[in-house]
């Protein structure tokens, strides 16, 4: 299953606030913590730590650390301040998750140097 942009938002603004369960953060918070995700995203696709190609099908595997880096860089406008371990941190892990990826699919070869020769008529 994946996630939305607008549980980002939510999670982003939990994580700031510390909203309790059913409280609704207000709308200018709610549009200022949208207006930053894309360009967060374009920054994290720019640096090669990871690539999501639509902020509206989030993997469950990025949110937690894509949530953690957001309220970072959103910290600073809700008087919190930018903690950079904390940020580097969320990179490191995305980082990671994009590494690992989801593989080619193709099957794996063996290189023909690695192979041993047969001699003529024989077998090693």
């Amino acid at each position: 299953m994946s996630q939305t942009k607008a549980d980002l938002v939510r999670e982003v603004l939990g994580e700031l606030f510390s909203l309790a369960s059913g409280q609704v953060p207000s709308a200018e918070d709610t549009a200022f913590v949208e207006q930053r995700i894309d360009p967060a995203l374009a920054a994290l696709a720019k640096r090669n730590v990871i690539y999501i190609p639509d902020a509206e099908e989030i993997d469950d595997e990025v949110f937690d650390a894509l949530v953690a880096y957001l309220a970072q860089i959103c910290g600073p406008k809700f008087g919190r301040p930018r903690d950079l371990a904390a940020k580097q941190m969320a990179e490191d892990e995305l980082r990671t998750i994009q590494r690992i990826g989801g593989g080619t699919g193709r099957t794996l070869r063996i290189d023909s140097a690695l192979l041993r020769r047969r001699r003529h008529g024989s077998i090693l």
